[in-house]
């Protein structure tokens, strides 16, 4: 049997246009159904978080076209694109699929393209971003450079799935013995038993590796909470002094310049809800390893600010918005903003309290699920 020949690419730019286009969905309301998917864990997304996700988005790709593009290159034959495609959605479903295009087979080969968003879920900032190596790395929970690998991979073995080297050649019409028509018949149940059963089994590893993967990713995202608690703790516990050049005007990246303000502008929220979990677990006893000593420094830190301060964030966001100079499409260089060193170092003040808070609530939540949860495991060890 002939080997299957493929070639695998990823580019991190939108696919070039071709002459025939097979499918094709808008961005926005692809990339909110992967957004939807990455939320899935914390309940279902609200109309609110929605236009936010929206308006994001939209902002975000008005700018610049931030999609990327798989190629795939294979010999002549029967390719299932459709099968491939739905393929594709379903084992990446943390990419927000786009387009599908095609073209007549040059120099013995057919190429297709299909343009997508990696999109990555954050704890800090605004909780979607677009990050290939990330975004794999995130799905499989591998490192960034072997998740990259086994995408590639396991997108040859889809394409494999869906090639057929020679075309299907239609049966003669000739009368045939029942016997032989029964044997056919026969083989054809057998078949479909079969694919039945090896369906099952795919299905049966997938959940397996689901749940893998979903405990790699809890200990991942603890980790991440946890750094976050602790570098907002050590932000603030540093001296800061008073510049004399708090007027000059400094440059940044737009991503982190916009990175700063998400979480400037989710501040307010942050606060109500650690809020909320700190009224909850006022009376639960903290002994141990909880720690008590980093929830001291929290609740030193948190008593410099008062909830006027925290109301007063959005004001101060649109203060500096109004003040800083965006350079979307600067000539050969990558989108950048200027603005005032005093704005930047309130906006990495903010970004930093934000963390703090975030990283306490997660803190808070793991206790109250601590509390919840013996009571379950203890049934499931004696079931």
């Amino acid at each position: 049997m002939k080997a299957f020949n493929s070639q695998v690419a990823l580019y991190p730019t939108p696919a070039p246009k071709m002459s025939d286009e097979l499918a094709s969905t808008d961005l926005i309301v692809a990339i909110e159904k992967s957004c939807e998917y990455l939320y899935a864990p914390e309940g279902s997304l609200n109309d609110g978080q929605r236009e936010k996700i929206r308006s994001h988005f939209q902002q975000l790709f008005q700018w610049m076209d931030g999609s990327y593009h798989l190629e795939l290159l294979l010999e002549p034959g029967e390719f299932d694109w459709k099968s491939f495609y739905q393929a594709i959605h379903q084992f990446f479903p943390q990419f927000a699929w786009i387009k599908a295009q095609t073209e007549k087979p040059k120099y013995d080969k057919q190429m297709f393209r299909f343009d997508f968003v990696p999109l990555v879920s954050r704890k800090s900032g605004f909780p979607f971003a677009v990050h290939l190596e990330e975004s794999l790395a995130q799905q499989f929970a591998m490192s960034a450079e072997e998740a990259l690998k086994h995408g590639e991979q396991l997108i040859q073995e889809l394409a494999e799935q869906n090639f057929y080297a020679t075309k299907k050649s239609r049966p003669e019409k000739t009368s045939e013995p029942v016997k032989q028509a029964e044997v056919k018949t026969n083989e054809v149940v057998n078949s479909v038993d079969l694919v039945k059963k090896e369906e099952i089994k795919q299905g049966n590893q997938s959940k397996a590796r689901l749940r893998a993967v979903n405990q790699k990713l809890e200990m991942v995202i603890e980790k991440l909470e946890l750094s976050m608690l602790y570098s907002g703790i050590q932000y603030f516990n540093q001296e800061h002094k008073e510049e004399n050049d708090w007027d000059k005007r400094i440059k940044i990246s737009l991503r982190e310049y916009t990175y700063l303000l998400q979480k400037a502008r989710f501040l307010e929220e942050m606060w109500n809800l650690n809020g909320e979990l700190v009224n909850k677990t006022e009376k639960m006893t903290v002994t141990g390893n909880k720690l008590v000593y980093e929830r001291d420094q929290v609740k030193q830190i948190k008593a410099n600010f008062s909830a006027r301060d925290i109301h007063f964030v959005i004001y101060e966001c649109q203060v500096i918005e109004s003040r800083a100079k965006v350079h979307a499409r600067p000539w050969f260089r990558k989108p950048y903003v200027k603005l005032m060193k005093m704005d930047y170092d309130n906006l990495l003040g903010k970004a930093a309290y934000f963390d703090l808070l975030q990283g306490e609530s997660s803190v808070l939540e793991k206790m109250v699920r601590e509390q919840k949860d013996p009571p379950a495991k203890n049934a499931e060890e004696v079931g």
